[in-house]
């Protein structure tokens, strides 16, 4: 079992691989990972939040993140700058 720590640490990095991953494929229509990865990272964040709400709601991008499904990023707040930066910075690895 993790501890708070690391569900804490897991849920950022998942909402954050799941924001600039989204901006890459609904505004820049382009995909760095397959669909399948995506759609692990998203019903693995849903299930980390729905089972743990108390550090869930303590995490970065919470408000976000608090009523997302799973299903699609598209509905996302992809505007960010910093979402572009990494997305750009994962583009010149690829």
């Amino acid at each position: 079992m993790k501890n708070v720590k690391e569900l804490h640490s897991l849920i950022k990095r998942r909402r954050r691989q799941i924001m600039v991953h989204s901006f890459g494929y609904y505004r820049m229509n382009d995909n760095l990972i397959s669909d399948e990865v995506y759609d692990n990272w998203c019903y693995e964040l849903v299930k980390l939040q729905n089972e743990h709400p108390e550090i869930s709601s303590e995490v970065e991008l919470y408000e976000e993140f608090k009523n997302f499904s799973g299903e699609s990023g598209f509905d996302l707040p992809l505007g960010e700058p910093w979402i572009a930066v990494v997305w750009n910075r994962l583009v010149k690895y690829k």
